[in-house]
């Protein structure tokens, strides 16, 4: 409801972290959240910092947008935008905000939600197959109310999670028994929320689970009668104002597909489980007591998979977990709700085959392999054996919750005598705004002696199903990487605005595999008075900053940038597109994340000042410190306070004491201290300047309060040599 919608940026407001910087620019919510290809909407926006916001950026071409007035644009979505979720940002004088998602879909009537529809006897009537756009209630609820064939199946599934809102929605679906009658007491009635029953004209028939799809909750419902049907949309959380999609449809929803990997250039036979799927069969697997549909699907092999096999190709966007994975979605049925996610396999395929939920039962396999695997029903636990050789070592991946399924597996290797080698389990670096952390084994399995070995899978909690499957890659050891990006303002979603004569700057994430040597990373797509130095995350290092530089003459610009990092490995080239990631809520106490697909900046008015480091190589001795001289340019007059200097994530074995280059001065000497055990190599070092600025947002102010800016150096390559023998 949007008279909630100052209220909620109140609460984002005060929800953030204090952020003492010049004013950057924030999105925190959009409305509608989503809308038909090929129609026109207005789309409304709300956040922070949103001075001169005129325009939006989105990740599509297919998106066109023209400003009416403050905080309110026209879209545009053109008629071949596929189905899926897409970015969009908002561009204003403090550059160019972070990303929320809006989701396009084909064929669904859009529906607006009307109020008063917070009583069952009130409930807004939709069409069967729509898409609406509604918001939560405080402590209310929305009704919608439709009707229905005995025999109809429809799905209803409430879009909030996937879609940056933080409402925590609970669908309750009841039978209009007959028109709605006035009850004495308050001329209206309401269909109860937590039991089955009958109140008034309405019975209540079912109610949502937890979690179908993360926080986000889903129904499928088959009508026992003609008549009119009512869905309850309750929020958890009691706040007003979070917006949510409702959509309502008969149309063919897929649960699961069988097997979930595929090799890249390859064709494969799929088995798509689901609902109304035109063509399929009944099925034994069954969901809310009602049996599910089987459906064979070819998947014929793309042109560009094998270019594909490196990275993870997405139309609705994935959890930042994911950015660990390669992989594809893929939509196998014309006009599905919904499309299916698949990894790449790098090893030959095996299927689980049942029956092996017992040590004895055990499947043979052959390593390396990618096991296609599912727990059928609850309490099911798949056992596969294989013969190794002493010494030998292979990565252990299972991806579950990257492939969007809803269990949390564990694997355990035994030995021939029962005893237990290794096990593995959850994984994921949490690192600012970056929360990596998941459910899906990974590792290393070291074999210790020549011999035969058995693999045991389950899901922790005994679930079972046909969307609990997984796939397990059990493989040769090989060395990879995989680069992340993600906003240096861990509570907050944003992109760099880099000012004239000035730096800003993204944080990278390295997740390795199986490779500790140097990684480079180059920038791409550069806009004109831009910079970016290539930078050298240093042997076993994990993170870096990304800096990002701006001449005093820089045109303002607004846009999208590649980075890509690369490894030489044994002689050969490993090269990987690094993938964005960005915080969901400027909220300080969720840490969650999501993918994103295009990297962003802005170049915006002259920084006020600038920390700089010498442009060329300096060399030192490994277990030696180095000394060299940092400079500050002082580009707003106004500003003649010191600069404090401390280390921007420096690499392994560099330390830096914190130093100050003291008010009206341009420079100070520093000392960099490099560990003795430091490789020798090639090492990309950063520092961060701190200062009180006097600022106002207002040009003409007279009164200029301090405000504290904390930008990044320029970078400086520091080459260090092995500390002699003695």
């Amino acid at each position: 409801m949007r008279k909630y919608l100052l209220t909620l940026i109140a609460v984002f407001l005060m929800a953030s972290s204090i952020h003492a910087q010049l004013p950057l620019i924030r999105l925190d919510r959009i409305l509608p959240i989503g809308a038909r290809a090929g129609s026109e909407i207005t789309l409304e926006i709300a956040g922070r910092d949103l001075d001169d916001a005129r325009s939006l950026h989105f990740d599509h071409p297919g998106f066109k947008s023209t400003w009416l007035k403050e905080r309110q644009f026209k879209v545009a979505i053109a008629a071949d935008v596929a189905p899926g979720t897409y970015e969009v940002r908002a561009v204003g004088r403090f550059g160019i905000s972070g990303a929320r998602l809006f989701a396009v879909q084909h064929g669904l009537t859009e529906i607006a939600e009307k109020e008063p529809n917070d009583e069952a006897g009130k409930a807004q009537v939709v069409p069967l197959n729509s898409a609406i756009t509604a918001t939560s209630d405080n402590n209310g609820d929305d009704y919608f109310r439709f009707t229905l064939k005995k025999g109809e199946r429809i799905t209803v599934d409430c879009f909030a999670y996937r879609l940056d809102s933080q409402m925590r929605p609970i669908l309750s679906l009841s039978h209009a028994i007959s028109p709605p009658a006035p009850s004495a007491s308050s001329g209206t009635f309401k269909s109860p929320r937590s039991r089955v029953g009958l109140v008034g004209q309405v019975k209540e028939l079912m109610q949502s689970k937890p979690y179908y799809h993360r926080t986000d909750p889903f129904l499928d419902f088959v009508a026992n009668a003609d008549g009119d049907y009512i869905v309850g949309v309750h929020d958890m959380t009691y706040r007003g104002g979070l917006p949510y999609r409702l959509v309502i449809s008969n149309r063919s929803h897929i649960e699961a597909a069988f097997p979930m990997a595929v090799v890249p250039g390859a064709k494969a036979e799929l088995t798509l489980v689901g609902r109304n799927l035109r063509g399929g069969k009944r099925s034994t697997w069954r969901t809310h007591d009602e049996p599910l549909d089987v459906l064979s699907w070819m998947f014929a092999p793309l042109a560009d998979a094998t270019r594909l096999a490196g990275r993870f190709t997405f139309s609705n966007h994935l959890p930042s977990p994911t950015l660990n994975a390669r992989g594809m979605q893929v939509w196998p049925v014309k006009g599905a709700l919904n499309p299916i996610t698949l990894a790449f396999a790098d090893a030959p395929i095996v299927l689980d085959k049942e029956p092996n939920d017992s040590r004895e039962a055990a499947q043979p396999i052959a390593l390396p392999a990618v096991i296609c695997g599912r727990f059928d029903k609850p309490g099911d636990a798949d056992w596969y054996r294989f013969r190794a050789k002493k010494g030998a070592a292979f990565g252990v991946d299972l991806l579950c919750e990257r492939l969007e399924l809803p269990g949390d597996p564990f694997v355990i290797v035994f030995d021939a005598k029962g005893n237990e080698v290794a096990t593995f389990d959850d994984h994921g670096i949490n690192f600012n705004a970056l929360a990596q952390f998941n459910r899906d084994p990974l590792g290393v399995l070291r074999i210790p002696a020549d011999g035969e070995y058995r693999l045991f899978v389950q899901e922790r909690y005994r679930n079972g199903g046909a969307r609990y499957q997984y796939v397990l890659k059990v493989t040769n050891l090989e060395p990879d990487f995989y680069p992340v990006l993600v906003h240096e303002t861990p509570n907050e979603p944003s992109c760099p605005c880099v000012r004239r004569g000035g730096s800003a700057f993204y944080e990278l994430c390295l997740n390795r595999r199986n490779y500790q040597g140097p990684v480079t990373i180059e920038a791409e797509g550069l806009p004109a008075g831009v910079k970016c130095a290539p930078v050298q995350v240093s042997p076993q290092g994990q993170f870096a900053p990304i800096v990002f530089t701006a001449a005093v003459d820089a045109p303002a610009w607004t846009g999208a940038i590649n980075l890509k990092a690369w490894a030489m490995v044994d002689g050969k080239k490993i090269e990987r597109a690094v993938r964005p990631v960005q915080r969901r809520y400027p909220v300080a106490n969720i840490n969650t994340s999501v993918m994103l697909r295009e990297i962003c900046l802005a170049v915006r008015d002259q920084a006020p000042y600038a920390v700089q480091l010498p442009t060329e190589e300096m060399l030192v001795v490994a277990g030696s410190p180095l000394e060299t001289t940092a400079k500050v340019a002082r580009l707003w007059p106004v500003f003649k306070g010191k600069v404090q200097l401390i280390g921007l994530t420096l690499p392994p074995g560099f330390s830096f004491a914190t130093t100050d280059i003291p008010a009206d001065k341009s420079e100070t000497k520093i000392k960099l201290n490099i560990a003795a055990n430091v490789p020798p190599g090639l090492y990309t070092v950063v520092l961060r300047g701190d200062a009180q600025v006097p600022y106002s947002r207002d040009p003409k102010a007279s009164a200029r309060p301090n405000v504290r800016i904390a930008d990044p150096s320029t970078p400086m390559l520091v080459r260090v040599a092995p500390k002699a023998k003695k």
